[in-house]
């Protein structure tokens, strides 16, 4: 986020240095002034937020449980017993050109698998598998099944 910050910053400089001095050029710049100050500073608490709470995004597999804990999405977390997973499945939403991870457990229930954070899908899968080689996963980590 501090990268975006001075990313922010340059264009702020750059803009003040070369865009003409018309009367388009001068609204330009006098919501320039008002938005770029404005964004820096709610990027800026954001990052101190951040830094502040310092929590990892987390996934772990072992011999009687999947967890998966997300820090900024409590609700996106859950922790769920390895033996009770049927299945899962990569979606490609094509309507919408969304990919979905859904994992789906022997209740019916569905839990998704959080996209946006990076993570190794090849290697969960194979932990997952060497726990439980009864779930049916997914033929390559990479490609999503069209819907």
């Amino acid at each position: 986020m501090l990268i975006n910050i001075l990313v922010l910053l340059v264009l702020f400089f750059a803009a003040h240095r070369w865009l003409e001095p018309t009367e388009a050029g001068r609204q330009m710049l006098f919501w320039i002034d008002i938005v770029v100050p404005v964004v820096s500073v709610g990027l800026f608490v954001l990052a101190a937020y951040f830094w502040h709470k310092n929590e990892a995004f987390r996934i772990a597999v072992d011999d009687t449980r999947f967890e998966i804990v997300e820090p900024l999405f409590t609700g996106a977390s859950f922790s769920v017993p390895v033996s009770d997973i049927v299945e899962i499945r990569q979606i490609h939403q094509k309507m919408s050109d969304h990919n979905v991870i859904l994992m789906r457990m022997k209740s019916g229930e569905k839990h998704q698998i959080t996209m946006n954070r990076s993570f190794d899908r090849r290697k969960l899968y194979a932990a997952l598998a060497g726990v439980n080689p009864a779930i049916q996963l997914p033929e390559h980590p990479l490609r999503f099944k069209q819907v």
